[in-house]
């Protein structure tokens, strides 16, 4: 943080010699790029591209018309990765996977090619894990989220433009916690070819990953915001949560209930009832699909959810922000409104696949069904 405020100083200093002297050489402008330059050269070692070769344009669910192909291209070309440890462990977007590819190359900033392997992806975070056979490989240096403030300088970094030299975009930190927490938001250019690249400060230390997280709709639908002015990257301490389990392999998916919700308009008979009491806010349950953790449950069509592990859900939008950070095979507790009574009702998240196919009948699926743990209970008021 000093060497931070020292080069800030620089800043300043040289826009004072300017204005005194007139002297061109010291000019804020000049000072500034020597400083992105000096912070780039600092991430540059850890700094690799990633190269894919194979795969086929991803699909999407169409709905009643079946999968349909992505509108969103998917180009040939050269992404953006980090190494995260000595030992061959790269970090990246799993936007630069999403077809799937069958050949992954990495090049280092000194020129080594190595092939890579697809450990794991994080679909929730955009986040993905690769591992080459390579040691003692430099590590960047990360800054604790705490010390992030809104305005300071961003610089996002990636490789993929080709060449031998990493590219850079100037912005600045322009909200903090965004995404459920998860992300550092800022206005330096980010795109396709950076996703998977750091976000540094001036000091050359890594805020955190690029990644399409803007807008809804998943990976590619975030892509689309690109050219937008909105960026993020995920924290540090986000990726440390989800390395384990990327690492052994997994995929980690949006966990879904398995139900189609509404906005809720209750409201009394009386309307300035409404007023000296207003309705709890909720989202209405409009319809439980077959197959899912809902019809599994205790919940009901009508049913009003008005918190998730007991905190309130507020609106319908409030709600699907709150849930799309929530993982497949994670357990969570709705609060929900029937009639006159409040219910805690458990449910167990599962992949969006998983809606709709019957359950399997095996030992373990039976021994989970005869548990004695209730999974609905009254809540008191």
């Amino acid at each position: 943080m000093i060497a931070c405020l020292f080069r800030l100083s620089a800043l300043c200093a040289a826009m004072s010699a300017q204005t005194e002297t007139g002297v061109d050489h010291y000019s804020f402008e000049q000072v500034r790029a020597q400083v992105i330059r000096k912070a780039t050269a600092h991430v540059e070692p850890a700094l690799v591209t990633i190269e894919t070769i194979g795969g086929a344009q991803p699909v999407r669910d169409g709905g009643p018309r079946g999968p349909v192909e992505e509108s969103f291209r998917l180009a040939d070309g050269p992404t953006t990765g980090l190494v995260i440890s000595s030992d061959g462990l790269i970090i990246t977007s799993s936007f630069n996977f999403a077809r799937d590819p069958a050949i992954i190359t990495v090049t280092f900033a000194d020129g080594r090619r190595s092939v890579a392997k697809l450990l794991g992806r994080d679909h929730i975070r955009r986040l993905a894990l690769i591992k080459v056979d390579e040691e003692n490989l430099p590590e960047p240096d990360w800054v604790p989220s705490d010390e992030l403030q809104v305005g300071q300088y961003a610089m996002a970094c990636g490789r993929g433009l080709g060449g031998t030299q990493p590219f850079v975009s100037l912005g600045i930190v322009s909200a903090l916690n965004r995404r459920n927490g998860n992300a550092v938001q800022t206005d330096a250019k980010v795109s396709p070819i950076n996703y998977g690249g750091p976000l540094v400060d001036i000091e050359g230390r890594v805020m955190g990953i690029l990644v399409p997280m803007a807008g809804s709709g998943g990976a590619l639908a975030g892509a689309r915001w690109y050219d937008s002015g909105i960026g993020f990257a995920i924290y540090k301490r986000e990726i440390d949560g989800v390395f384990d389990r990327l690492a052994a392999g997994e995929t980690i998916e949006q966990g879904k209930i398995g139900v189609i919700l509404e906005p809720d308009e209750e409201s009394s008979l009386i309307p300035l009832l409404d007023k000296l009491l207003p309705p709890a806010k909720g989202v209405k349950i409009r319809e439980v699909l077959e197959h899912s953790p809902a019809s599994r449950s205790d919940l009901r069509v009508g049913d009003k959810i008005l918190a998730i592990d007991g905190q309130p859900t507020g609106d319908l939008s409030e709600l699907q922000r709150r849930l799309s950070d929530r993982a497949a095979g994670e357990t969570i507790m709705l609060t929900v409104k029937r009639r006159w009574r409040k219910l805690d009702v458990k449910i167990k998240l599962v992949p969006r696949s998983e809606i709709g196919k019957p359950p399997e009948e095996d030992a373990d699926s039976n021994a989970e069904e005869s548990s004695d743990e209730p999974t609905t209970r009254p809540v008191t008021d």
